[in-house]
């Protein structure tokens, strides 16, 4: 997670500016190796939601532009929009916890990120205790 952005720029935009991003195109994240799906004999790398404004990578999904949808394309498209879904309501439940994040959070951009990790953790937390 990268907090320290305004909301404004766009999300490709921001994952540019991250040490996630560097790590990610110098490969030092330490992410797990491709692993066989569903008893296949194909192996599958794991990869990251996004959306029209992120660059295309091989570890990036995004979806297909509008002009080039076949049949098989638009489910694709449709699927990714569903699990791209749970993320965005994952983000609105811990605003929906925290009233926080209904406005700007006046604090240092260094300990913004802070607050929000507390936040997730808190969260979690009382998952486990209600």
């Amino acid at each position: 997670m990268w907090v320290p952005t305004n909301g404004r720029v766009s999300d490709g935009g921001v994952i540019d500016n991250t040490k996630f991003y560097k790590n990610l195109q110098s490969e030092t994240l330490n992410l797990p190796k491709a692993e066989n799906v569903n008893g296949s004999n194909k192996k599958l790398n794991y990869v990251f939601l996004g959306d029209e404004a992120f660059s295309l990578r091989p570890d990036f999904l995004k979806p297909y532009n509008l002009r080039e949808l076949t049949l098989e394309r638009r489910i694709f498209n449709y699927r990714l929009s569903g699990a791209r879904r749970t993320v965005e309501n994952v983000f609105g439940i811990l605003a929906n916890r925290f009233r926080i994040f209904h406005t700007s959070i006046n604090l240092k951009i260094e300990n913004i990120d802070k607050v929000v990790m507390a936040c997730c953790v808190l969260h979690n937390f009382l998952r486990k205790r209600i």
